[in-house]
């Protein structure tokens, strides 16, 4: 599901000058970026960026949250639905969930409407952050890893909040970034120029089986005579 589209002409300039500002960020480091370039992607006055959010810093800051909110939009209705059904669930629902939330995020890891953009602005500010992060972190990264440990920590009977629960859950969602940071060998690997719906397919169905192997190893390991 893409974003609404405003209808007021102020709006919409302003949304086009994040679009163009994502895409200029999401490929370039920040030195190299002229705000020049993003008015011209645009198709915006030269004044425009002062205008709607007063020089490239404060430009830039705003384009983590559009970035943020755009992917949150993008999983609104999934997400939503995995976080109500996960409220107090079993194990093997939690198992379930937790299915459906890898695809959730492989999709929109490699397929989403903003993923070619989004990459590289969230791995440049991952290895040299910025006031960016903090706002990339709290209102997109933190609340899908609380997610995602809460299903982790409901199949294995331990607390979210738990230090290694949260380490297991870094390790694991890095199954999925792996195929986004390193697209270009496997795409290269694979004889493919680009993801399509039949690799994020197989890709989810590969990474929960080998999420649900480890969780299950573990399993094992805690209760060696069950």
């Amino acid at each position: 599901m893409g974003r609404l589209q405003p209808t007021d002409p102020k709006a919409a300039t302003r949304e086009r000058l994040l679009a163009a500002s994502l895409k200029a960020f999401g490929h370039n480091d920040y030195q190299a970026v002229s705000t020049r370039a993003i008015v011209e992607q645009a198709e915006a006055n030269i004044s425009a960026i002062s205008y709607h959010f007063g020089g490239k810093q404060q430009l830039y800051l705003a384009t983590a949250r559009f970035l943020a909110e755009s992917i949150h939009h993008a999983m609104h209705e999934g997400l939503s639905e995995i976080q109500a059904k996960a409220v107090k669930a079993p194990a093997d629902t939690c198992r379930k969930l937790l299915g459906e939330l890898i695809q959730l995020l492989v999709y929109n890891s490699l397929q989403g409407e903003l993923s070619a953009d989004a990459a590289g602005f969230i791995f440049r500010e991952q290895h040299d952050p910025t006031a960016a992060f903090d706002i990339l972190y709290h209102e997109l990264i933190e609340p899908l890893q609380i997610t995602y440990a809460s299903l982790l920590a409901g199949i294995l009977g331990e607390r979210p909040e738990a230090r290694e629960i949260k380490l297991i859950t870094h390790a694991l969602m890095g199954q999925i970034m792996v195929f986004r940071i390193s697209q270009t060998t496997i795409l290269r690997r694979l004889q493919h120029d680009r993801f399509d719906a039949q690799d994020s397919h197989e890709l989810a169905e590969l990474i929960t089986r080998l999420t649900l192997a480890a969780i299950d190893s573990r399993l094992k390991k805690d209760n060696p005579h069950d």
